[in-house]
């Protein structure tokens, strides 16, 4: 287990090794133990497990080759991975020029013959002669690190986030006014989260009395259960899917539960969250952590893990006449003219233990203030 979790951290490619059994049927596997050997010969190797039943067939075969996969590929790569029946099944594909499978897609193919096979523990050195290789698509390639799939992102990569990050500054700036007032007004912070893809960029654009608010300008928050539950409450079925997906094995919510919470959110219009068992500053040290986007796989496990101990303060609470509330925060929509949700407006340091009535009428502020927003960013 130590070796496999200190060379884990090693970044490898992903490959798909194909061929042509000697039965006349097409044999795949993924391998992330591939590399160029020698340039003058051309020779590159890859390493399977001695008990591979996949490679016993491919072994059959008269060639192999080498699939390099695309980073949007991971699907594909999981299917291989898998023990499906016919994992060819339904994939566009043309041979080789020594006859062995290259599927679409790939960025590349690495045409070989077999060289040698040697022994080497509990896996096999495959030394392949290569005479044919062609680059199909310039794209990034499928990334395995610390047990994860991912891709190589270089820094210029990151203008488009920085683009839609000023333009949610830019419509945050235009209903500056209204959120000042408010946060005058409510005597708490008010701060805008522009909605960019699959994230949320918290912009504070409202001075207010907790300095550290200011430490979060440009956070990037994961639109993954449970954050997020005010964007998607208006979204179709297939985004809220996707969504859905993005929840871990250990959220004791389900997808119905969920479904749930998205419904009743819709009908009230807000949302509010509740102060948790959890301790603010783990969870905001994990959001800072994602928004470096520095974090190594294993490390953005344990963020998502984090954010999702959260769940139980977002679900929707009934607020009943009477009764004091620990509130950590209320959220409202900004939509634009075609009804998306464009900004999410979050009033937070709210007085504790606040009675029921109350909340509602700083609700009914906050949503005025986010339509008024709306108003102002689409006139």
């Amino acid at each position: 287990m130590v070796f496999r979790n200190v060379l884990g951290h090693f970044p490898t490619g992903v490959v798909l090794i194909t061929g042509m059994a000697e039965d006349g049927e097409p044999v795949g596997m993924i391998v992330g133990s591939f590399t160029s050997v020698s340039l003058d010969p051309p020779l590159v190797a890859f390493l399977p497990t001695v008990a591979s039943q996949t490679f016993s067939k491919l072994r059959t075969a008269g060639s192999f080759c080498v699939n390099v996969l695309a980073a949007d590929q991971e699907d594909l790569c999981r299917r291989f991975a898998g023990k499906s029946a016919d994992k060819f099944d339904g994939l566009s594909w043309r041979p080789s020029p020594l006859g062995a499978p290259v599927l679409d897609g790939v960025v590349a193919y690495i045409d070989c013959t077999f060289d040698s096979i040697n022994d080497a523990g509990d896996h096999y050195i495959v030394l392949g002669a290569v005479h044919e290789l062609q680059v199909c698509s310039p794209v990034a390639p499928l990334l395995f690190f610390q047990g994860g799939y991912g891709r190589f992102a270089p820094m210029s990569l990151s203008a488009p986030f920085d683009a839609d990050l000023i333009a949610g500054v830019r419509l945050a700036e235009r209903g500056r006014n209204e959120m000042e007032r408010l946060a005058a007004e409510l005597g708490a912070e008010c701060t805008a989260m522009a909605v960019i893809s699959d994230q949320l960029a918290v912009i504070v654009a409202a001075a207010g009395t907790a300095p550290e608010q200011d430490d979060r300008l440009g956070e990037r928050i994961p639109l993954m259960p449970p954050m997020g539950e005010l964007c998607l409450a208006w979204e179709d079925p297939k985004t809220i899917d996707r969504w859905l997906s993005r929840a871990l094995p250990s959220d004791e919510c389900t997808p119905d539960e969920y479904r749930g919470r998205l419904e009743a959110v819709r009908q009230r219009g807000w949302s509010i969250t509740m102060r948790g068992g959890y301790r603010d500053e783990q969870v905001f040290e994990a959001l800072r952590e994602y928004s470096a986007g520095t974090y190594t796989p294993a490390q953005e496990r344990e963020i998502r893990e984090i954010i999702s101990r959260t769940s139980n303060s977002y679900a929707p609470v009934q607020l009943e006449e009477g009764r004091t509330y620990d509130v950590d925060s209320l959220l409202a929509p900004v939509f634009d003219a075609a009804g998306k949700v464009r900004l999410v407006l979050r009033v937070a340091n709210l007085p504790r233990n606040a009675e029921a009535s109350r909340i509602q009428a700083l609700a009914q502020e906050m949503q005025a203030a986010a339509q008024a927003i709306g108003a102002v960013a689409d006139a």
